[in-house]
């Protein structure tokens, strides 16, 4: 069980990458936006009223600023490193307590892109992967780990 979740780990870690990456790009294009709408120039030119409203109302659909979006894609690219750790301590059958802690953020990292976007097929990796992390952190009795 402990090389499944370190496996299905990485690949959750891959998938939370490019989230990350996406959640990024997003949230500053967001912003951008935002500021656009603030300001009423783009490149120099006044904006008509035309483009003024048709700002305004891109900027309620995605709720102004894309601090919120940029924020969850650096937690994602931290957790990157942190699930990938915690997959090669699964493999090397150490540091119980690290897996847990990667556990748990694989699955809270789900929950949270589950609330911002809703759920997919992607998201039940991280859940699998989290939960197998911690089942498998919580069976670990300091015995070295058997060859296979």
């Amino acid at each position: 069980m402990r090389v499944a979740a370190g496996v299905i780990l990485i690949i959750a870690a891959v998938l939370n990458l490019l989230a990350s990456l996406g959640y990024l790009a997003g949230g500053a294009a967001t912003t951008g936006v935002a500021n656009m709408a603030e300001s009423g120039y783009v490149q120099g030119q006044e904006l008509t009223a035309e483009q003024r409203a048709e700002l305004e109302e891109i900027q309620n659909e995605v709720g102004g600023s894309g601090i919120g979006l940029m924020a969850f894609g650096v937690f994602l690219l931290v957790s990157v490193g942190i699930l990938i750790a915690g997959a090669v301590f699964l493999f090397q059958d150490k540091k119980p307590q690290f897996i847990m802690v990667a556990g748990a953020m694989a699955i809270l990292a789900e929950v949270i892109g589950i609330l911002i976007t809703n759920f997919g097929v992607t998201n039940i990796l991280g859940l699998v992967g989290g939960v197998l992390a911690i089942i498998a952190a919580k069976s670990m009795g300091g015995a070295p780990a058997p060859a296979e």
